[in-house]
């Protein structure tokens, strides 16, 4: 009709399950499937969880027996890839002649820092004490 004002034909009533609605419902299911695909907890997973930080080594980290038995584990566990042999330089930095503090030490192998990895959950707290002391022990060591 000419000369009329609108739309040349009546609006639509909304109806359920139109276009706009599917788009609503599939946003709302690719949500509910994202969410729900999320890793549950560590605890869930049955992995063993980090231990609380200790304050003070367990043994006297001087001790020449603490300090061979952190040498082998450091042989184990650190070199190869990453502190070579002894703690000289490899692709991280060199552990010998340098201060490091107790804790600080305990924390780094414990957490990591990137690159390094945490080491909290492979290896006990007396373990991780005891790598402590053999680097501790480099202290005075020449490069």
């Amino acid at each position: 009709m000419r000369g009329m004002i609108g739309p040349s034909h009546p609006a639509r009533p909304r109806v359920p399950g139109a276009r706009g609605d599917r788009a609503v419902r599939l946003a709302w299911l690719v949500l509910l499937l994202a969410t729900s695909m999320m890793a549950p907890p560590a605890a869930a997973q049955g992995m063993r969880q980090p231990p609380p930080l200790p304050t003070e080594p367990p043994f006297n980290l001087s001790d020449p027996t603490v300090v061979q038995a952190g040498q082998s584990l450091f042989r184990q566990t650190c070199t190869g890839y990453c502190h070579g042999a002894e703690g000289r330089l490899s692709r991280a930095p060199a552990l010998r002649g340098r201060e490091f503090e107790t804790r600080y030490l305990y924390q780094r192998i414990a957490y990591g820092f990137p690159p390094m990895p945490a080491f909290q959950t492979l290896l006990t707290p007396e373990d991780i004490w005891k790598l402590v002391a053999y680097i501790k022990s480099l202290q005075g060591a020449k490069e």
